[in-house]
């Protein structure tokens, strides 16, 4: 073997195990249906809902990916009984009149101990709002599937 292609092979045995490495590093995961960190992320992420939205929330979730102390949910809200969501009394009331208003929730949260806390949210929004919080927050990208 030509010492050329040794060098080459090294390199890219190089590369392939740094990648491996760093995606180790990175693995996305999806909590299990009724596990309790799957409840303790959307328990962290519908307690400050409620008290915004005034109402109780429940999540049809569409995406909940974490790595590390990092956590990303996208779904869509439904008031109690399934029923759709009411803005009506809440601060996005005129909003949601006028269609700007969608039923999805989007939420970035971070571990810290035992305790998640919501960093960034989106509460019905009408485009990809959370396009940029991995880069803005320090969360890997992975997490915010598209």
């Amino acid at each position: 073997m030509s010492a050329r292609l040794s060098a080459l092979l090294a390199t890219l045995l190089m590369s392939v195990t740094a990648m491996n490495v760093t995606h180790a590093q990175s693995a996305v995961q999806s909590p299990a249906a009724g596990s309790a960190e799957r409840k303790a992320l959307l328990d962290a992420a519908r307690a400050p809902l409620e008290q915004r939205l005034h109402q109780p929330v429940l999540f049809v979730v569409d995406q909940l990916n974490t790595s590390g102390d990092w956590a990303f949910l996208q779904a869509h809200m439904q008031g109690a009984g399934g029923k759709p969501l009411d803005y009506s009394g809440t601060e996005y009331a005129e909003a949601a009149q006028a269609g700007m208003k969608s039923r999805i929730y989007a939420a970035l949260l971070q571990r810290s101990g035992q305790q998640w806390t919501v960093k960034a949210e989106a509460i019905g929004p009408t485009d990809v709002a959370w396009a940029s919080w991995a880069q803005q927050y320090g969360a890997p990208a992975a997490i915010i599937g598209h």
